[in-house]
C-alpha cells in the first residue's frame, strides 16, 4: 500500500487501483456522517476531489491518481458506519495515468509525526 499527503491510501488491483482514506482521517469522523463519492465511469485526474465526508468536521477526499472510475464502494455508501470499523475502499480506478509522490507506510508515518 501507498499514501497520499491528502491522507489517503492506493492499493494496486489486477486491474488497477484501489483508495481509501488512512486513520488520519477516519479519527476526523464523527458518528452521524455522511459520505459522497464520485460516479462509476467519472474520469478524474490526480488532486481532484473524488468525494467528501460530511461529519463534524467536513473534509473533501482527494484523488491520489488519475484514471477512470471503475467502481465505487457500494456498501460504504449504504452503510458508511462501516469506515469507522478500519480500512475501507472507495473507488477502484482503472486506466491510471498519472500518480501524484505516493509514500511508503513509513514515509507515511514520518509525515505525520511533522505535523
Amino acid at each position: 500500500m501507498k499514501y497520499s499527503k491528502e491522507h489517503c491510501w492506493v492499493e494496486k488491483t489486477e486491474i488497477g487501483v484501489k483508495i481509501g482514506i488512512t486513520d488520519y482521517l477516519r479519527n476526523r469522523i464523527c458518528r452521524n456522517f455522511i459520505i459522497n463519492l464520485c460516479d462509476e465511469d467519472d474520469d478524474i485526474k490526480a488532486g481532484e476531489i473524488m468525494g467528501d465526508v460530511e461529519s463534524c468536521d467536513f473534509f473533501d477526499i482527494i484523488a491520489p491518481v488519475s484514471g477512470t472510475v471503475l467502481r465505487v464502494n457500494d456498501d460504504v455508501l449504504m452503510n458508511p458506519q462501516l469506515l469507522l470499523d478500519g480500512n475501507v475502499w472507495f473507488a477502484e480506478f482503472k486506466d491510471i495515468s498519472y500518480t501524484k509522490p505516493l509514500m511508503s507506510e513509513d514515509e507515511y508515518e514520518i509525515f505525520l509525526s511533522h505535523k
